[in-house]
């Protein structure tokens, strides 16, 4: 059962061995402690990201409310699309949550 929601501005790294750059796009997040999956938009500072690089992003999480809590307490994750591992977020700002 999805009931938490977070708006944060996160720095995002985006792997080298990624072959594309990214525009804003929803790609799958891994949660640090448990290994489960959740949802989020990622809408980059600059509208995209090339391999290698950093960038500053808004992300909309929605995930279940104890993982939430859990993800904002560790501050990082990493972000998947399908079975390849292609970068990390990390917390700079927590914009809003709900509850």
């Amino acid at each position: 059962m999805v009931d938490g929601f977070a708006e944060v501005v996160v720095e995002i790294a985006l792997l080298a061995t990624v072959t594309q750059r990214r525009s804003d796009y929803r790609p799958n997040h891994k949660h640090p402690l448990t290994g489960e999956f959740f949802l989020g938009g990622i809408v980059f500072d600059t509208g995209h990201i090339d391999p290698g690089q950093t960038a500053r992003a808004r992300v909309r999480l929605i995930t279940r409310l104890e993982d939430l809590d859990a993800l904002l307490q560790f501050g990082s994750w990493s972000i998947w699309e399908g079975p390849n591992h292609v970068g990390h977020a990390r917390i700079i700002e927590l914009i809003s949550r709900k509850p």
